[in-house]
């Protein structure tokens, strides 16, 4: 799905008064003037910010500046979304025209509807379904430390992965969705709670690609048009592809999470198949022996030989398809309109 974008609508119109940025020398001499954002308000009082570029020469702007989210803009959110941005951003368009007063010309018109304007920044992403939410966060671990990209390897901040953040090219980052719409700024609209968003993220993880001005003239991504529904899909895979693990993780055992720290290495030895009384004291087995009861743990038996490993692939799980777009979010409106037509 298409999850940010800046561009420039082309629009000869009355500059948007927000004010100015002035900068000046030391000795008081006007460097440069730049006008300021203001922001435009759309579903779920969801935000994108705008401001007025370029000049004829007689007062007027000639560009229109938006840079933020369509998805989240037009549908109140950005769990799951639309790969066409020609549609998203043409749909943004008449919600800030609508709100601005701005009247392009048939010519401004039909570039804005078939995407023949800039594109200056997108962000690409995807999720991924792994059993659970523990093994979101423990694959998310594990790439920290058994995964690199051609910018080395990643950084980490809030629990998101980062491959290239302060890349002047291109980007991704890793990050659990489920945590993500619990803070403050990823929280769901109340209206949009308790209708199964959430339980659909509740396992999913997010990668999401961002592809800056440089790398997209690299791809001859010049405009919005260029970036076809197909080529969201292709490119998306290939710099995933970029990111190179070859080695297996060990997905996180739900009673890993369920217990406290303390009893985490007696239990995971324990699934290993060793001899507890011959690691613990008396006296600390039969405590740790008690203590994992509660969580339905025996240590005094063997833990059952059958237990499906779950050791996995990193590569492998990347390589499977996305997770499917669910049916209720259809069903109940909550994506854009461009989006039916992958159904």
């Amino acid at each position: 799905m298409i999850d940010w974008g800046l561009v420039l609508f082309p629009i000869i119109h009355e500059p948007i008064n927000g004010g100015e940025v002035t900068s000046t020398t030391p000795d008081g001499e006007i460097e440069w003037i730049s006008p300021k954002r203001v922001q435009a308000t759309g579903s779920f009082e969801k935000k994108v910010s705008i401001k007025s570029v370029g000049g004829t020469g007689t007062g007027l702007a000639t560009h229109l500046w938006v840079n933020g989210n369509p998805s989240k803009f037009l549908q109140g959110h950005n769990v799951f979304g639309s790969d066409n941005i020609v549609s998203l951003m043409s749909d943004l368009f008449d919600v800030i025209a609508k709100q601005y007063q701005l009247s392009p010309t048939v010519e401004e018109l039909h570039c804005i509807k078939t995407g023949d304007y800039e594109l200056k920044t997108v962000d690409i992403n995807y999720s991924y379904e792994l059993p659970s939410k523990s093994d979101v966060l423990a694959f998310i671990r594990a790439l920290e430390f058994k995964a690199k990209t051609r910018h080395g390897r990643p950084s980490t901040k809030g629990g998101t992965l980062y491959f290239g953040k302060t890349s002047q090219r291109w980007a991704i980052k890793f990050y659990c969705k489920a945590e993500e719409i619990q803070t403050t700024r990823g929280r769901l609209p109340d209206n949009l709670q308790g209708i199964g968003i959430e339980d659909w993220a509740e396992n999913k993880l997010r990668i999401e690609l961002r592809l800056l001005s440089k790398q997209l003239k690299v791809l001859n991504i010049n405009k919005v048009k260029d970036l076809d529904i197909d080529k969201v899909n292709t490119i998306f895979g290939e710099y995933l592809r970029k990111v190179e693990m070859s080695e297996q993780i060990a997905l996180t055992d739900e009673k890993m999470i369920e217990i406290p720290k303390r009893l985490r290495m007696t239990y995971r030895a324990w699934l290993d198949g060793h001899d507890l009384r011959d690691m613990l004291s008396k006296s600390a087995y039969y405590r740790h022996r008690a203590d994992l009861k509660i969580y339905g743990i025996n240590i005094d038996l063997r833990p059952e030989s059958t237990k499906k490993s779950n050791v996995v692939p990193l590569i492998r799980v990347l390589e499977a398809k996305p997770a499917n777009i669910p049916y209720f979010a259809f069903e109940k409106q909550l994506i854009h309109h461009s989006a039916y037509t992958a159904i």
